[in-house]
Order: structure tokens, then sequence, then C-alpha cells
């Protein structure tokens, strides 16, 4: 069964500073979810939150960058893209600078006990590492990454009334 979203839930929103930073995006799946990825190809989703490290630095930072997460993609871009189609954005962790720490953040992520790993390549086709997904039953990781990473901000959803 794949997931695609019908996009008439009201819409989401964070308010994000439009400074360059890394992210954390969490999207909580209700449901198992078959998802065809892109390149990546046909890949199963349990349900529960899953964690995306990313990185804004272009045009609009952080801001810009989780806007177009909150949204369902008209064509996908980015792996995230697909999974957005099944998850609902609940929360963004994210650090202000000019510099990434996407993979650093993604690696303190993966030794967090209850984490898991997500697809192999998924949200790193432009690095070395395994994975930029990684999932989780509960939604408490964010007081443990915090400890381990340093300053990360937290940003929690907001949906529009529509």
């Amino acid at each position: 069964m794949s997931a695609r979203h019908s996009g008439s839930d009201p819409p989401i929103t964070f308010d994000m500073p439009s400074s360059s930073g890394t992210y954390v995006l969490v999207l909580k799946l209700h449901w198992e979810s078959v998802i065809d990825v892109g390149a990546l190809g046909e890949l199963s989703f349990p349900p529960g939150f899953w964690f995306y490290c990313g990185s804004a630095v272009g045009p609009g930072g952080l801001a810009a960058r989780i806007a177009h997460h909150s949204k369902f993609a008209e064509r996908p871009r980015w792996h995230i893209d697909y999974l957005r189609f099944a998850g609902t954005p609940v929360e963004v962790w994210y650090a202000l600078s000019d510099e990434s720490f996407e993979c650093t953040w993604a690696a303190l992520l993966s030794h967090i006990d209850g984490v898991e790993k997500g697809a192999r390549g998924f949200g790193c086709s432009d690095c070395n590492c395994d994975s930029h997904l990684f999932h989780a039953g509960q939604i408490d990781v964010y007081e443990k990454f915090r400890r381990i990473a340093g300053d990360v901000q937290r940003a929690v959803a907001v949906r529009q009334s529509g």
C-alpha cells in the first residue's frame, strides 16, 4: 500500500528564523506506510516518530526550507518530500549557523537509545553517512539529543484552522 496524502489537512506552520542553520524535522506517522522514494525505491516506514537531519544555507534559510517541508511537494525533490506525504510535521529542532552540522547530528541521533537508523542512503546522497533519517516509537528524544548536541532550539508545529 502506497501512502500519498490528499493535502486536505489544515496548513502547518513553524515560527522559524530566515537565517542559515541545521535542523531535525520530526514527522509523526500514524500507520505503516510503504512509499516509493525516488531512486531509493519502495520503502516501508513503521508508525512512530521519524527524525530527518538537514541543513538550510540558501536563500530564506531555515524559514524557507521548513516552509517547504510543511507542505506537500507537487514535484518531490528530496527524499523527505516523499515521506512527508505520509507523515505530519510536529516539531523542528534547529541551530543557527552558516556551517552545516547535519552529518554530525545524524551521528548523534544514531547513538541515542531507542532511536533506529532509517533507510540506507535516505537524505544523504551528497555525503558518506548511512542515513539522515531515524525512527523512534516515542518523541522523548529531544532532551537526550539537546544534551549531546548543545545549543539546539525547538519549534512546535502550529495547525492553522481553515
